[in-house]
Parts: C-alpha cells; sequence; structure tokens
C-alpha cells in the first residue's frame, strides 16, 4: 500500500490511516503553508502508545468500517434506484427554493482564539512567545506564533511541546473569560438585544432591524473607533452562510455575502463541504470515501447520497448544497439545555471528584439564574484516562436551579460510577454537568 502522503508521510499503513484523525489541520486560521509531513511524523511519534493514540486509533477502525459497509451499499444501487431518488431530490429542492428567504441580515462572531487573547491582553510578553491555554492533557487554544508549529486547539499539551518545546502553556481561568465575555455581549446586545450566544466566544446575531433603524441616525453616531483585539464577523443572507463566512478572512475581518441567490450558489460551488457547520471528521471522511469534497460535488452526488444516508443527513446534505440555512435565530426562553464541563491531567481522587463536581454545579447554577433557566434532568458525563466516554442521566420530580438541588443529583450519579469500579479508583479527565 502506497504511504498517504498527505498525512504522514513514510509511516505505515495502518499509522497513515491513524494520522487521517490526528493530523495537522491546515485549514486552520494560522497554520497554512506549515510543513505538514515534518508535523505529522513528531504528532505520531509522540502520541504511539498513549491512551490518546489508541482511542483515536479505536475510532479510526470504527470509521473505516462504516465507510467500507458504505461503499458495498453503493456497490448494489441500480440505475433505477437512481433515477427515483433523482425525482424525490428534484421535489424537494424546488420545495426548498420556494422557501428561501434573503431578507434577514445575520452574523456571526467569532472571537479568535479567545482564551489565549484574554491572557496575552493580561500578560503583554506572552504576544511575543508561542503559547497555549490548557494542559498537558488537554489544550483549549492556541495563539498564533504557536500554530505556527502546528500546536492547536484540542491537541494534548505533551504532544505540543514536542512540536514547540517553548511552548508556554497557560492553565485554564474560567471566571476571567467569563467577565470578558460579559463585557462583550453587552455590545451585541447593542445591535441584537435578543442575539444568540452559542458560547463564550462565539454568537449569532439578526441584525435586520438594527439597520433598518440605523437608516435614521445622524452620521456621527453611525462611526465607532476600533479597538484592539481579533475577532471575526461572517454576515449572509441565513446562519450556516454566516458561520462560514467568518472563517473567510482570519483573525481580524469580515466577509459578506450579498442577500441574492446567484450570489449564495457562486459563494457554496467551492466550499470544501469540511468548512460547513455540522459536517465533521467522520462525515467528511465518509463523503471523500464517495468521492465528495466540494458543496458542488455534494449537489451532483445528491440522488446517491439519499440512498445511502438517513433522511435527516440527505435533507441536511441538500440544504448545504442550496446555500440554505436558519433565518430564525433561536432565542435563549426557546433552550432545552444547559452544560458546563471540564477536561484536566488524571484524576483518581474520590474526594477531588466530589469537590469539582459541585464547582461544576454551582457554576452550573449561576449560569441557569443568570439566565432565569431551571432544568428537570440531571446529566452527569464523565471521560476516563481511556477515553471512553459515558452519560448518566437522573430526572426530578419538578424543576430546579440551585447547586444545592443540582449537586444532590450529580452527587449520587458519580457516586454510582465510583461504587461501580470499587475498589479499583475512578480514574477521570473530563467531567461535565
Amino acid at each position: 500500500m502506497e504511504p498517504n502522503a498527505s498525512n504522514a508521510g513514510s509511516v505505515s499503513a495502518d499509522q497513515s490511516v491513524l494520522l487521517s484523525r490526528m493530523a495537522l489541520n491546515d485549514n486552520k486560521a494560522g497554520m497554512e503553508g506549515l510543513d505538514r509531513d515534518k508535523i505529522n511524523k513528531i504528532i505520531l511519534e509522540t502520541s504511539k502508545g498513549s491512551r490518546f493514540y489508541e482511542n483515536e486509533l479505536k475510532k479510526e477502525q470504527q470509521v473505516n468500517q462504516r465507510i467500507e459497509k458504505i461503499l458495498q451499499q453503493k456497490a448494489k444501487l441500480t440505475e433505477q434506484q437512481i433515477q427515483n431518488a433523482q425525482i424525490e431530490v428534484e421535489k424537494l429542492s424546488a420545495e426548498l427554493e420556494r422557501g428561501r428567504n434573503l431578507s434577514r441580515v445575520i452574523v456571526h462572531v467569532d472571537m479568535d482564539a479567545f482564551y489565549a487573547a484574554v491572557e496575552m491582553r493580561d500578560c503583554p510578553e506572552l504576544k511575543d512567545k508561542p503559547m497555549a491555554v490548557g494542559s498537558m492533557s488537554m489544550l483549549s487554544t492556541s495563539n498564533y506564533y504557536a500554530r505556527r508549529y502546528g500546536v492547536r486547539a484540542a491537541m494534548p499539551g505533551f504532544i505540543a511541546k514536542k512540536l514547540c518545546p517553548n511552548l508556554v502553556i497557560v492553565p485554564l481561568n474560567f471566571a476571567k473569560y467569563r467577565a470578558v465575555s460579559e463585557q462583550v455581549r453587552e455590545v451585541f446586545a447593542d445591535y441584537d438585544p435578543h442575539f444568540l450566544p452559542m458560547s463564550l466566544d462565539e454568537a449569532y446575531l439578526d441584525i435586520t432591524d438594527h439597520l433598518e433603524q440605523r437608516q435614521h441616525w445622524p452620521e456621527s453616531m453611525r462611526t465607532y473607533p476600533i479597538n484592539e483585539g481579533n475577532s471575526e464577523g461572517g454576515i449572509a443572507p441565513n446562519m450556516m452562510l454566516a458561520k462560514v463566512c467568518s472563517d473567510k478572512n482570519k483573525p481580524n475581518g469580515q466577509y459578506r455575502i450579498p442577500p441574492e441567490r446567484q450570489a449564495v450558489m457562486d459563494f457554496i460551488q467551492d466550499l470544501p463541504v469540511r468548512k460547513v457547520s455540522g459536517i465533521g471528521k467522520v462525515t467528511e471522511k465518509m463523503l471523500a470515501a464517495l468521492g465528495i469534497v466540494s458543496c458542488a460535488q455534494l449537489a451532483q452526488q445528491m440522488a446517491m447520497l439519499s440512498l445511502l444516508f438517513s433522511d435527516t443527513s440527505w435533507h441536511h446534505f441538500i440544504q448545504i448544497s442550496l446555500g440554505l440555512g436558519s433565518t430564525h435565530i433561536e432565542r435563549d426562553s426557546e433552550r432545552k439545555s444547559m452544560s458546563t464541563e471540564r477536561t484536566f491531567a488524571e484524576m483518581s481522587d474520590a474526594e477531588e471528584q466530589y469537590s469539582l463536581c459541585r464547582d461544576l454545579c454551582q457554576d452550573l447554577a449561576k449560569d441557569l439564574q443568570k439566565e432565569g433557566l431551571k432544568g428537570k434532568t440531571v446529566t452527569l458525563k464523565l471521560k476516563n484516562v481511556k477515553f471512553e466516554v459515558k452519560t448518566k442521566a437522573f430526572t426530578l420530580q419538578c424543576a430546579v436551579c440551585t447547586e444545592e438541588e443540582i449537586f444532590t443529583a450529580a452527587k449520587d450519579l458519580l457516586k454510582a460510577e465510583i461504587d461501580n469500579v470499587s475498589p479499583q479508583p475512578l480514574r477521570l479527565r473530563l467531567m461535565g454537568i
């Protein structure tokens, strides 16, 4: 078998397959033009034998089995099936076109390398050094200096240190990031009082009404000074396109798609499917195995996809191929869940685990109370040192929002997991409530 040059240079077949999950993602801002082979070789050599490596290998094997199965299904498709499917695709496409809405102006704001930017603001000497935020177990983000070495978010810190020995790793400080996020959200509210925060560093705004009101403002009120700091803005007729646009001119730019069907379709044609929210690594790899890399190819093969994927999946694909997305930003009142989680180095002490569980419940209670929300089902999420994820849930008699009420349920769920492995310790790397 030929080695996968784009992934691993001269590594063995199994290892090159593995690296499709772990390899350098040079589509990310700040990571263009790097030496892929050199970086991937370091990632492979550093991770090999680790639990992280073994977990990634297991995931890769599962994906490959799914691909093999879908290729077998494809081989059995008849021309008549494809023709019948094409009729259904065209009917749905026409129906979706009739509902196309180009009247809204949706903005997606993404604060670039947010945690790193906050730390560099508070410690300016870090600006000229490769730095990341997180731990030796896992990084949450990195600055652009570190990205030149291949260091990125969701990479274990021990691998990042091999790529960049001078890397400074700053511990996470969520209280600080939340405070900065609140300041930014006050600005968002000026443009859309009902904006939708997706995380501390990301939000959607519908500024249609604001732009209408702005037409009647005096010129002096329409100009604002630009402050230092990196953030991207995607401006488009729907949420899907706005998110893709915000990734176009990083680290500190904007990209706008005019509210015209042809402009939307021109933008979509050459767009790689991996750039679209909702298409992750697994779906990207499955589509690539079917010869689909761009959104144009997605559209061309829709009949086949409708026969190989679930209705939910291929309906999502057809909306992507038409450049369609939601034009209605769901408000917080419609929110179904709220959560918080932490990743850390191995934690095996039960008392520490209970303490962390209480801290998470306290954070979650604050967030719920701030939004005026309550919930009835408490879910505990755990990831062990083998990278296996487990969730356990308990539904209460009535909705709650206080730390004590949430912790009472979460503590019982955690105790059950600790007792389940006793007398061995429960060895964790992540906990979420």
